[in-house]
């Protein structure tokens, strides 16, 4: 390691101290050892890169974040898809610019979201079947269950990612290590926190677009528990009926579940943006929820 030593004397006054002060002093990180290993190949570099978004340091040829497979290259995607609009947006008595996305009809899916996707469906789907735990179901029943508990998680979640991406933002499932542990909880617990992850949004959203954002997800599950209690007078007491009645429970639960008006809820972004939609959909969740209950004789 080189030290760089420097000693300042006043010519005039022999008796003042002299002072030396070496380079690791200055700079701290000169204390370190002088090479690292690049985070992608491992070799060593005496003057590493440090990438601004997954914050590990890489050699010259993996330095960039296509080039590293880096993990938070989200961030760059999200400030590409948006673009400066200068428009008459009032603010007190002037105008001034914002960054407002483009929109976009197409749906955009990376190897890191479709991983998550599924590892938030094997999830809820474990938690959701569960509930089946202790019935008398034939295999094809339980396949049907099976099916409608993972549609309603993904095309739960597929409602948020479309409705962003509509309105030009950038959107992708992940899921959260406090989720995964609660959702894993849920499948051998009687109280179940069915919520392994979000669409993570990023870009200029107003009230509105993330109140038509937020809903979306909510809508779904009361859509498919409609479908399918609507389904249940053709099938009767059958054991398909009952798993088709089970995955309406679910379903219900889980739009009824989203529309907590509290914390990183749907219902919480649907509260504040309008009250009176909030209201209309946290009743018919609720409503739907204890009748499927009822049904079910839980």
């Amino acid at each position: 390691m080189l030290h760089i030593q420097a000693t300042f004397t006043t010519p005039t006054n022999k008796g003042v101290p002299t002072l030396k002060v070496r380079s690791s002093h200055i700079f701290p990180a000169a204390r370190e050892h002088h090479l690292v290993k690049c985070a992608k190949c491992g070799a060593d570099v005496d003057l590493p890169f440090r990438c601004n978004y997954c914050q590990n340091y890489y050699c010259p040829e993996h330095r960039l974040p296509e080039n590293h497979d880096c993990t938070e290259t989200w961030r760059v995607k999200a400030l590409k898809s948006a673009r400066w609009v200068t428009g008459p947006i009032q603010v007190g008595t002037g105008t001034r610019s914002m960054l407002l996305p483009a929109r976009t009809r197409s749906i955009r899916f990376s190897s890191t979201e479709i991983r998550h996707l599924i590892l938030g469906t094997v999830l809820v789907t474990a938690a959701g079947v569960s509930f089946l735990i202790g019935n008398a179901f034939s295999p094809l029943s339980l396949i049907v269950a099976t099916v409608i508990f993972a549609m309603g998680f993904i095309l739960h979640e597929l409602a948020h990612k479309y409705v962003a991406q509509r309105y030009g933002l950038w959107a992708e499932f992940r899921v959260n290590t406090m989720g995964v542990l609660l959702t894993a909880i849920s499948v051998v617990s009687p109280l179940k926190f069915i919520a392994p992850g979000a669409v993570v949004i990023s870009g200029f959203a107003d009230k509105d677009r993330m109140g038509w954002t937020a809903i979306a997800g909510p809508i779904v599950n009361i859509v498919i528990t409609i479908s399918l209690l609507v389904t249940l007078p053709v099938l009767g007491h059958t054991s398909i009926g009952l798993a088709v009645l089970y995955g309406a429970a679910i379903n219900a639960f889980l739009a009824l579940f989203n529309m907590i008006p509290f914390a990183i809820f749907d219902g919480r972004k649907v509260y504040v943006w309008n009250r009176r939609y909030w209201a209309i959909l946290f009743v018919v969740a609720l409503v739907l929820t204890a009748y499927t209950y009822i049904l079910l004789g839980l």
